[in-house]
């Protein structure tokens, strides 16, 4: 006879649903029009029915004040008599009548495996690594397994639900007999990797702590920084399928779980190291009694968020006092005698763990289903859509404190939102419920408002765990990590969450693969300086930090429809859609959150025209300096953190900054004209911007393909990118090699007497030029070597005869200045000084706001007779009017070295003279010869 399968047995109770319940549940009833069955559970103290309820449809269960929960009867009943899940289904087919002969189970045949993972896997593969789960959605952590050269070996993924954590490897494999090639959720084979191969082997020297997961690893790392922390896969019941041959003559210090499976699987290790010649020490759990008791299943990480320091431990390691006196590998145990007389009893009770808190007034549970709060009876009353609170949240200076939390909205997009502590405390209706309803958190419907709310309230509020985040107002490098919004490049040691409440997170999206974009893209790129110029552009932002460098932009300018706009889109195609583009069109305040969102990237803005001509100097200003206004609140105290960033900004518009400002009679000063370095936009090719047109019938129509393009292929550059900028290994490499790329390009673009202003703007185009070749040697833009250099030295030249020279701006703004006073007013407002006696003539016309005078002289005889005038300033008006707003020295100094100033015997650069028909003065001397000449 057969003997009936699980899945037999499962559909048969569930039929006889109505009388398994009762049997073994006899206190129950049926409620909710039947759908449910309530019953005091059987292994608490229950006096009455309350949480603990069955599905009628489906045999689901559970207990809403345990957490616990099945999936069928035969668990319900396993969990009810305390036996194993063999034993309740033997009883199940008793209790209904099933056969229980045993007969051989028909042997399935093994599913054929077709995917064989790939290592190491491919570098330009990483950067399509899937960033969610098909099924468990963002994962809360992931690690990459390398091998001893750092090449990546498989990614592990961690999901915290709300039942469980979940790890899901995954790797990239090829099909079995075929050439197709994609990531799948799937281990490696036998012998599996340890964590951090590279770094045990790029420290031969440095101690082991072998923990039995990865956040445990993470944990022991920080404890022992000068250690190399490292773990296997699966935990402590696959230990015999890693290979521990790395370890093979190091000291290993063993850290094991504070349980009886963890000090098992360590003792197996150590008689698997000794043969290696490893020197094995184990770690004590003592030590961690004695400020309390050490929870059973404790681990590194759970050291650390109890407040366990590097230094601390480093004492207890160099007194031995960390160790046991020898390790203790596990004995096996010998096996019972087998009875088959003796039915099946409960097994015997494990160690006890600490105790469930009971279902108190304020306690609340968290299921796929939302949040619920336990009354007395232990009740669920449901409060909200499912809402995870991650972690507590604080900035750079303990300041701030919050709650991090995320939830589907009911598209089942997945949203974060840190909710201030400050807000919790104040009006929670306004700062905090309308916040989350908005994003898309629902209330339970069944409720009042005010009662689910102050529910939420005290759901929120009750939060405590050791989960740190932090508050970051910008993103970009934070130590050696590049935060993106949902994506953390690099090494950090806790979570960054960007917040700021005034701005919007730009869009890093990606659509296409990064194949996709170098053919319809970055193709279009090769032989168009001004294109391959604003790609390389955006490529230079995050390289700002690693070598020091200065914020500032570049600026586009000429006549309509020349694609000025359209290398605008391209750059932004490296970091996400069009949308990533932003307007001139903004308050200065609403610019210092959009840059601070951007920093350490690009900032595209499209037409200059529409911000205010009163302001855009000083906006250009604030862009290049990175830093915002500084406020004061009501009370005249400092109001909240003044904003910073680093970024490089591409502009775009008709006019020029200079031209711009005129058109409110603001002047151009040199520092604004460094930091927005202005690039005709004409390629002189007759196609405006483009060099060559790539096959198509005119410029227009590459321009119309190119947005249409970028429209559909974007932000995967971007992410291979950093991927390859945030390697820990190569940083370093990265800076020197970029900071002597740019010193090159300047050395070799500008003559030694070059003003530093022409240095400074030639310092910024060399970075984009370092950063375009860089994107190239990675493999990242698809273009021929020297493609990014050519189309820097274009633009830079292109810059450079636009400016008029290398020279200072500065000094060539004071002679304009300078020229300008005497063209327009040579005759109006200077005196004639005649020689020898002045001539009186009443009818002559006066001189009206008068600036000084005016002498002529002639030298010379016949054609060699020469007239020389000179101008005597008075020092009143040299200062206030002709040189108002600027440096009188520099101006002096400028002057005397051209030989348009001349100065006195005494060393000053006024005379002491005295002027017609006025006592003895100062007056500055002017060459007008020697002005206009220059």
């Amino acid at each position: 006879m057969k003997r009936p399968s699980f899945a037999e047995v499962k559909a048969a109770s569930l039929r006889a649903i109505d009388s398994v319940l009762p049997h073994w549940l006899p206190e129950g009833k049926w409620v909710d029009a039947g759908h449910e069955y309530s019953a005091p559970n059987p292994t608490r103290s229950d006096k009455k029915a309350g949480s603990f309820k069955i599905n009628r449809h489906t045999g689901h269960w559970s207990d809403f004040a345990t957490g616990d929960k099945g999936g069928d009867l035969i668990d319900l009943v396993a969990y009810v008599e305390r036996c194993s899940v063999e034993e309740a289904c033997t009883r199940l087919a008793e209790f209904l009548s099933l056969s229980t002969a045993p007969a051989p189970a028909p042997q399935k045949p093994a599913p054929q495996n077709t995917w064989q993972p790939i290592t190491p896997i491919p570098d330009e593969v990483m950067s399509y690594c899937p960033s969610k789960h098909p099924k468990h959605g963002a994962p809360s952590k992931l690690w990459i397994y390398r091998n001893t050269q750092g090449q990546p070996l498989m990614v592990l993924y961690r999901f915290d639900l709300a039942e469980a954590k979940v790890f899901a490897p995954l790797t990239w494999c090829q099909s079995i007999g075929t050439e197709r090639h994609q990531w799948q959720w799937k281990g490696l084979p036998e012998p599996r990797p340890l964590l951090n191969l590279d770094r045990i082997a790029q420290q031969p020297d440095a101690v082991i702590v072998l923990c039995e997961g990865e956040k445990a690893a993470d944990a022991a790392q920080e404890l022992f920084p000068h250690a190399v922390a490292t773990c296997w896969l699966n935990g402590s019941k696959s230990w015999a399928k890693a290979d521990f041959s790395p370890l093979q003559g190091r000291e290993v210090w063993l850290w094991p779980d504070n349980d009886a499976s963890g000090q098992s699987c360590m003792g197996q290790i150590t008689l698997q190291l000794e043969p290696l010649g490893a020197k094995v020490r184990q770690i004590a759990m003592a030590p961690f009694e004695h400020d309390s008791p050490w929870p059973e299943g404790a681990d590194a990480a759970d050291a650390l968020a109890q407040g366990w320091t590097a230094e601390r431990l480093s004492t207890l390691a160099q007194s031995g006092a960390l160790f046991q006196a020898t390790p203790s590998p596990a004995q096996p145990k010998p096996k019972p005698t087998a009875n088959p007389t003796t039915k099946a009893c409960p097994p015997k009770a494990k160690a006890p763990r600490a105790k469930k808190p009971e279902s108190l007034p304020g306690g609340f549970r968290v299921t796929h289903e939302g949040v619920f709060r336990l009354n007395e009876e232990g009740e669920p009353i449901p409060v909200c859509s499912k809402l995870d609170i991650l972690a507590r949240t604080r900035d750079h200076k303990g300041g701030n404190w919050g709650v991090l939390v995320e939830f589907d909205d009911p598209d089942g997009t997945r949203k974060r939102l840190n909710i201030p502590a400050s807000a919790m405390a104040g009006e929670f209706g306004k700062e905090v419920v309308v916040p989350l309803v908005n994003m898309g958190l629902r209330l339970a419907p069944t409720r009042t408002g005010r009662n689910a709310r102050n529910d939420l309230q005290g759901y929120l509020q009750s939060y405590d765990s050791a989960e740190r985040a932090r508050l970051v107002t910008r993103l970009g490098w934070h130590e050696q990590a590049y935060l993106v919004p949902d994506q953390i490049f690099g090494q950090t040691r806790e979570h960054l969450h960007f917040y700021e409440a005034g701005s919007a997170l730009p869009p890093f999206e990606q659509a296409g693969s990064l194949e996709d974009w170098q053919q319809q893209v970055g193709a279009l790129c090769i032989g168009n300086n001004r294109l391959a110029f604003a790609v390389s552009l955006a490529f230079a932002g995050p390289l700002l930090h690693l070598i020091g460098a200065e914020s500032g932009g570049f600026h586009f300018y000429g006549n309509s429809s020349t694609g000025k706009s359209t290398a605008g889109r391209v750059a932004c195609s490296v970091y996400g859609p069009p949308a990533f583009e932003k307007s001139w069109r903004s308050t200065d305040n609403a610019l210092e959150s959009i840059a601070a969102a951007h920093s350490d990237g690009l900032l595209v803005l499209d037409e200059i025209g529409q911000c205010d001509p009163r302001i855009i100097g000083e906006t250009v200003y604030m862009l290049g300096n990175g830093i915002g206004k500084a406020r004061a609140n009501d009370r005249g105290q400092s109001g909240k953190p003044t904003q910073e960033w680093r970024l490089l900004f591409l502009s775009s518009g008709e006019k020029t900054l200079a031209q711009h400002m005129a058109e409110a009679s603001r002047e151009l000063k040199a520092g604004m004209e460094v930091r927005l370095l202005a690039i005709p936009a004409e390629a002189q090719k007759g196609h405006g911007l483009f060099d060559t047109l790539h096959g198509f019938t005119e410029g227009a129509a590459l321009a119309d393909a190119l947005k249409a393009r970028v429209a559909r292929y974007y932000g995967t550059p971007l992410i291979a990118y950093l991927s390859a900028l945030c390697d820990p290994l190569k940083m370093l490499a990265y800076q020197s090699i970029l900071k002597e790329t740019v010193e090159q390009f300047v050395h070799r673009n500008l003559p030694a007497h070059a003003s530093g202003q022409a240095k400074r703007a030639a310092a910024r185009f060399g970075l984009v030029y370092a950063a375009g070749e860089l994107a190239t040697g990675l493999g990242i833009t698809g273009w021929p070597h020297g493609t990014a250099l050519q189309a820097a030295q274009v633009c830079f030249g292109a810059w450079l005869a636009d400016r008029g020279g290398a020279g200072n701006q500065e000094e060539e703004a004071i002679l304009s200045r300078l020229r300008l006073v005497i063209e327009r007013h040579g005759e109006s407002r200077f005196t004639r000084w005649e020689q020898e006696i002045p001539k009186v003539d009443d009818h002559a016309p006066r001189t009206i706001d008068r600036l000084g005078f005016r002498r002529t002289q002639e030298d010379g005889l016949g054609s060699d007779r020469h007239t020389h005038v000179t101008y005597y300033f008075l020092p009143t008006a040299w200062k206030d009017e002709v040189f108002k707003g600027m440096n009188l020295k520099e101006v002096n100094r400028a002057l005397v070295e051209r030989g348009i100033l001349e100065p006195s015997t005494d060393g000053k650069a006024a005379h002491s003279i005295r002027l017609p028909g006025m006592p003895k003065v100062r007056a500055y001397v002017v060459n007008a010869g020697a002005l206009m000449g220059s």
